[in-house]
């Protein structure tokens, strides 16, 4: 498989729990991962969360394989030392993997720097205070504008669109949450938006937004660098692949 420039490319899988799995094909699964993976998959305490993290990070290096043209066993990570950095290739495109309950995200592409963030909508009885932890001021003035009925929703929204950012630019939970300002809506983002760009206090570099289309009672988005839009296309990882185990 190829990526063409300026291009990004998400894929979407469905995680382990509750789907009538295989022990034989969840032990294929693991023969595929490095002996670092296994080691964090088994240092989950629940069976669901050892299932997704497997399912996930064999997703990752099918998906992987698939571009570099190797096994997805083969598919070298780099180390780096930097707190909170995302993991890159030893060489080849630049990628990035989310997980949640049941649900995971991939995003590949050979150019631009990017991330990527799905989460499963939990009920939540302390919204309002999770709203004023993460949120900016804008951001909580315009949510506060909203529908009560919407507001849960336009909270996950929220939150991938700001974490999409932050994995993009290797931050992830070290940086303050309150100093980057994204789009709030309770309706997905119009994959032709011009105005979904990330504003950071910190940062001067533009990034831009676009929601993933992905089950309702799930939020995701994906962020790049640059000013530009580029050919995004979203496409299903089927689990019953041969190229699984090859």
């Amino acid at each position: 498989m190829q990526l063409l420039s300026h291009s990004i490319a998400v894929w979407r899988v469905g995680l382990g729990a509750g789907v009538g799995l295989s022990a034989e094909t969840v032990a294929a699964w693991r023969l595929l991962l490095s002996d670092e993976e296994l080691r964090r998959a088994d240092g989950f305490h629940r069976e669901e969360h050892r299932l997704d993290y497997v399912t996930a990070h064999a997703a990752l290096r099918v998906v992987l394989g698939r571009y570099l043209g190797i096994a997805p066993r083969a598919v070298q990570f780099a180390k780096s030392g930097k707190a909170g950095a995302k993991p890159e290739l030893a060489a080849g495109p630049r990628f990035n993997l989310s997980h949640t309950a049941g649900y995971a995200l991939i995003a590949v592409s050979p150019d631009l720097e990017l991330g990527i963030d799905v989460e499963w909508q939990r009920p939540m009885d302390d919204l309002e205070a999770m709203a004023r932890s993460v949120m900016s001021d804008e951001e909580f003035a315009t949510w506060s504008t909203l529908y009560v009925d919407d507001r849960a929703m336009a909270f996950y929204h929220l939150w991938t669109r700001k974490e999409a950012y932050l994995k993009a630019i290797g931050l992830g939970l070290y940086r303050n949450l309150q100093d980057v300002t994204v789009p709030v809506s309770a309706a997905r983002l119009d994959p032709g938006c011009e105005l979904c760009v990330v504003t950071d206090k910190a940062g001067s570099d533009l990034w831009r937004l676009r929601d993933v289309p992905v089950p309702e009672d799930y939020s995701a988005s994906v962020c790049w660098e640059g000013a530009a839009a580029p050919e995004i296309t979203v496409r299903d990882l089927l689990r019953n692949e041969a190229e699984w185990l090859a």
